[in-house]
């Protein structure tokens, strides 16, 4: 298959608008997984401050505590590992977006006009600015922080 270089700029462009949505819908699930899970962890959090204000024990303290810290340590694990991958996978992303951008000559002087569309120093940077980013790194270390005081609640309350 021969290709025009109009075709060719047209793949790369769809490419690079597809990355680049990538990019964004990895942030936006980063955030609503997190806003998801912190939300279950306040309200299980609520749940066990009304239930230990019961006049009686509950039976089978010990399985339902084993239970209870299950239920919130496994799921807001995994969820934390789910958020640190979102976050490496948009750092590939932004690897591709850079190989795309140098295709379309985006930092050359001369190719599109007298100066370059984007300033020279953007140049090999997007995907480093990505990989310095601490956004997961803080959702994460926040939901699993939330997590453990659910359990030591569990544990102390219950």
């Amino acid at each position: 298959m021969d290709l025009s270089s109009t075709d060719k700029v047209t793949i790369l462009l769809h490419a690079l608008t597809h990355q680049l949505g990538e990019i964004q819908r990895r942030e936006g699930r980063e955030q609503q997984l997190f806003e998801w899970s912190t939300g279950f962890l306040v309200a299980a959090f609520g749940a066990l401050v009304a239930l230990s204000d019961r006049a009686n024990p509950l039976p089978y303290a010990l399985p339902i505590k084993i239970l209870a810290t299950l239920l919130i340590a496994v799921p807001s694990s995994i969820l934390a590992i789910r958020i640190l991958g979102y976050s490496k996978r948009s750092v590939e992303n932004a690897t591709t977006v850079e190989r795309i951008e140098v295709l379309l000559h985006m930092f050359e002087a001369g190719y599109y006009g007298p100066t370059s569309p984007y300033p020279p120093g953007w140049e090999g940077t997007f995907a480093s600015g990505r990989k310095q980013r601490r956004t997961a790194f803080y959702y994460s270390g926040i939901l699993l922080l939330m997590a453990f005081c659910v359990v030591m609640t569990i544990w102390l309350l219950l």
